[in-house]
């Protein structure tokens, strides 16, 4: 890299790393407050919703804003041609779906869901009314403003959320935390950027970006539709309070595992993009991001393995305690995920958004037939499907990656063989001293310490490379010729 884009990256992976465990940790501390606080009935009415939340943040999107980022001279009347768009969706689907609430509360047999649809939906007018300001900050590798503006929104949102819990409680709770952080970010990121969208709208901008971003929709929705039909199903057939389980063993893997993967690529995709006409340097670049993530993920999702139990008995208490086995089996799949999304971020750099979702729907597809042949075997089943459609994914991915832009399967295993090695080493270390322990205390500390000790000894032991990375960003050590 040169020296002005590695210090910019350096910075934004910093400030990206504050936003994404800034925002992590204030979820993690008012997750817990609020799972005290509430039922797994509240979460699991909120969890039958997120799915309508997330299909209309991908259709307001539409793709256009990752077109921005990845265009080289995107102009101001580019971005306010989207923005106009944006907010005109936004409201377009709050009003369908306003209209659809009591059809809604009727699929799931939960008369206040109408009441509960309406209100919590306006969260998709307020995220169509600042995309663009985040898609500014995003192309300018300028992080610092959206992590004060994420943790600062969040801050306030869960803060109110605790205190309606402890006067009144119930779901509401969570409705207001959804929609007050919502309200709160969109008004910091007006305040914060200089961009205002001017009087115009260009139909050729729409076209531009259409014609990049139109895959980009329809692998969007089709991962929304299916990272979020688990809820839908166990909702309509266990009821809002196994879905409030899952929600929750969901929420505890997805911490780390989108801590890690959204750390990277909210800088990893501007960086690649801005070198995607150098494919030897960008593959380089990608190449140590792999190395990086899997460094991380995988001690993570080993550790929340074997210590789940007295995790989730210590923090939330034993009412959760059907929680545990499908945190421990979802932590499997979450270990390889952060890979997936990254190997997106690669086909789109090279201008091929197009593998994504032509690959998406054959993945989707089987995924249907074997929802079809599981569902009625219970959650731990359909849990384990997902953990077998994850790592059949990578494995998609890998491949495809090794065809269109020469990052060779071997290569991959190479990369991330060291970190997958010594994680498995640690997780039997610590597995053997959580033997040993009587208390759920115990069983928390003693095998943490365990793990990392071995971790880090038997990572210096075989001089694995990440350590050598972590310097280098650090600004500890100089790269070598092969990463200029």
């Amino acid at each position: 890299m040169s020296d002005n884009l590695k210090k910019r990256t350096l910075t934004a992976l910093i400030w990206s790393f504050i936003d994404k465990c800034g925002q992590q940790v204030l979820y993690f501390i008012s997750g817990v407050i609020l799972a005290n606080l509430l039922t797994p009935d509240d979460y699991g009415k909120i969890g039958v919703l997120t799915i309508f939340i997330t299909l209309s943040s991908i259709l307001i999107d539409s793709g256009f804003g990752s077109a921005l980022i990845r265009k080289k001279e995107a102009s101001n009347a580019d971005f306010s041609t989207i923005f106009y768009f944006n907010l005109g969706i936004s409201i377009l689907f709050y009003i369908i779906l306003f209209f659809s609430a009591p059809f809604i509360a009727d699929f799931f047999e939960i008369p206040s869901l109408t009441l509960i649809c309406r209100i919590l939906f306006l969260s998709i007018i307020l995220h169509g009314f600042s995309l663009i300001q985040q898609v500014q900050f995003t192309k300018q590798i300028a992080f610092t403003h959206l992590a004060r503006i994420n943790i600062i929104a969040i801050l306030i949102g869960s803060t109110t959320a605790i205190l309606y819990a402890l006067i009144e409680g119930g779901v509401w709770a969570l409705v207001i935390q959804q929609l007050v952080t919502a309200l709160a970010k969109a008004v910091m990121l007006w305040i914060f950027s200089k961009w205002r969208p001017t009087a115009t709208f260009r139909k050729e901008s729409l076209k531009e970006s259409l014609a990049y971003s139109s895959n980009l929709i329809g692998t969007g929705l089709l991962n929304a539709i299916y990272n979020n039909i688990y809820t839908l199903l166990i909702g309509k057939i266990y009821g809002t309070t196994s879905v409030g389980y899952y929600s929750q063993a969901f929420k505890f893997q997805d911490i780390p595992s989108s801590l890690i993967a959204l750390i990277f690529r909210s800088v990893g995709f501007p960086v690649l993009a801005s070198v995607n006409d150098d494919h030897e340097r960008m593959i380089r670049i990608f190449r140590k991001y792999i190395r990086t993530i899997a460094f991380f993920i995988f001690p993570l999702m080993m550790l929340l393995i074997v210590v789940a139990d007295p995790f989730i008995r210590i923090l939330l208490t034993d009412k959760w305690e059907a929680t545990i086995p499908y945190l421990q089996l979802l932590c499997i799949a979450g270990a390889f995920s952060p890979f997936i999304i990254f190997y997106y971020d690669l086909f789109n750099t090279i201008g091929r958004s197009d593998i994504n979702f032509k690959t998406e729907l054959v993945k989707k597809l089987s995924l249907t037939i074997g929802i079809v042949c599981c569902f009625s075997q219970g959650i731990i089943s359909l849990i384990w499907l997902w953990v077998a459609y994850t790592l059949l994914s990578l494995l998609a991915s890998v491949v495809l990656g090794a065809h269109y832009t020469g990052y060779r399967t071997r290569q991959f295993l190479r990369d991330i063989a060291p970190s997958l090695a010594i994680t498995i080493l640690s997780g039997i270390g610590a597995a053997i001293a959580f033997r040993y322990c009587s208390t759920n205390l115990l069983r928390l500390i003693l095998p943490s310490i365990a793990f990392a000790s071995i971790y880090i000894l038997a990572g210096r032991i075989a001089r694995i490379e990440m350590w050598r990375e972590i310097r280098i960003l650090l600004g500890k050590e100089s790269p070598n010729d092969e990463t200029r």
